[in-house]
């Protein structure tokens, strides 16, 4: 593939990634695996969900009904159009009140099936906002405050999810209450570091225990009065169809097809952005020739009024201060969901050149940085990248091509 430029090599290599873990083709293989499985009844939540249940209806004909809970805008028509899915469109990142609602026809849509009923549930990225049942005493604007809170803390997702199942009536667990009387498996896809099932969407269905906190105050003054004991339940059937680790192999092997050499990195990219930037940029400027791969995720602390911009834009526009001069470098840093922070951005794409375009169109990078506004300056030079709807959500990759 020695005919692309070094953008057009990068972004085949991220479709490469989403492509194999693809929620509709991930179920789709599960139900190979599982010739034997019958179900009569489907719940797909999250950002990957209608891409999941439309793997589900393809594989099981024996469903007879599904509810499809995602964001909003992201449901295909085939889904809206069918008399088998009940739809519902609802808030992400912070919850409002068609959460709400989507939890009570949530619970409302458990507490119509057929005692001893097989059903299959879809889980994935952006579960935790986009379904709620809240603690008593916790009311809408208070669970946006805390939501809001923990979204510009630069608290990873383990923190925020434990945190969130505090205040939740259906998380770390507790929607197991009222799947009892069915015959219950559950297919995820992780969005979180090391893939556990209780973090993944607050573990609707993952009983966790009484989760931990990190001694934030202004959280613990804000938890609800709990009474008694968490009643146990059973255990549900559960698999963790795509992970990031997946994604990360599928770029190393393409680029190895396309006879570059490919360097999977085991360390895991988190904490802050723009600090991580400047790491891999200083790695990066030393690398050996080829296409180096790592995944992630990392966080971004807030300021009051923050610009435009995500995690992953912030990481590229700090890695692209720290690669300058490197002509032979590029590096795309995205989201495999296809969104990122307040953009409908994934990430950007940046080279060795990008740093001297951006300060001859007079911005200041460490400035637009502390503002959380690497948007806007990568807006401005041409290098955002914009995939559209991915079908899946793993976290976040980082892939970079240094020509020899």
């Amino acid at each position: 593939m020695t005919e692309l430029t070094a953008r057009e090599l990068l972004v085949h290599l991220y479709e490469t990634a989403v492509d194999a873990v693809d929620g509709r083709r991930l179920v789709q293989d599960w139900s190979r695996e599982h010739p034997a499985e019958k179900f009569s009844h489907c719940i797909a939540i999250g950002k990957a969900a209608p891409a999941m249940l439309q793997g589900a209806l393809d594989s099981f004909n024996t469903i007879g009904s599904a509810l499809l809970i995602t964001r909003a805008g992201h449901t295909p028509r085939a889904l809206k159009k069918s008399r088998t899915v009940t739809v519902l469109e609802s808030a992400h990142p912070v919850p409002d009140r068609s959460s709400l609602d989507a939890g009570d026809a949530l619970l409302k849509y458990l507490g119509e099936i057929p005692a001893q009923s097989r059903l299959l549930v879809l889980i994935s990225g952006g579960t935790s906002s986009l379904v709620e049942v809240p603690e008593e005493g916790i009311a809408l604007e208070q669970l946006q405050q805390i939501n809001d809170y923990l979204l510009a803390s630069g608290k990873d997702i383990q923190a925020m999810n434990a945190w969130r199942k505090r205040f939740s009536r259906i998380k770390g667990g507790g929607l197991l209450r009222y799947v009892q009387h069915l015959q219950c498996t559950q297919l995820i896809l992780s969005d979180v570091e090391g893939d556990d099932p209780a973090v993944i969407g607050s573990g609707l269905l993952v009983q966790s225990g009484q989760a931990g906190h990190d001694g934030d105050e202004q959280l613990l003054a804000m938890l609800p009065q709990t009474s008694g004991q968490a009643q146990e339940f059973p255990s549900i059937e559960t698999a963790v169809i795509g992970t990031n680790t997946k994604a990360l192999r599928a770029v190393a092997a393409e680029a190895e097809h396309q006879g570059l050499e490919a360097c999977l990195h085991e360390t895991f990219v988190r904490g802050d952005a723009v600090e991580q930037g400047r790491v891999l940029g200083d790695y990066l400027r030393g690398a050996s020739c080829g296409v180096h791969i790592w995944g992630g995720e990392t966080t971004v602390r807030l300021p009051g009024t923050p610009g435009l911009g995500g995690r992953n834009q912030s990481l590229a526009l700090s890695l692209a201060a720290a690669i300058d001069g490197v002509d032979e470098l590029s590096v795309l840093a995205a989201g495999t969901d296809g969104i990122d922070g307040n953009t409908p951005c994934a990430g950007a794409v940046v080279s060795g050149r990008s740093l001297q375009q951006i300060r001859q169109m007079g911005f200041d990078v460490e400035q637009e940085l502390a503002r959380a506004n690497a948007g806007t300056v990568l807006m401005a030079t041409g290098e955002l990248f914009q995939p559209g709807p991915t079908n899946t959500n793993v976290m976040d990759i980082v892939i970079a091509f240094k020509r020899s």
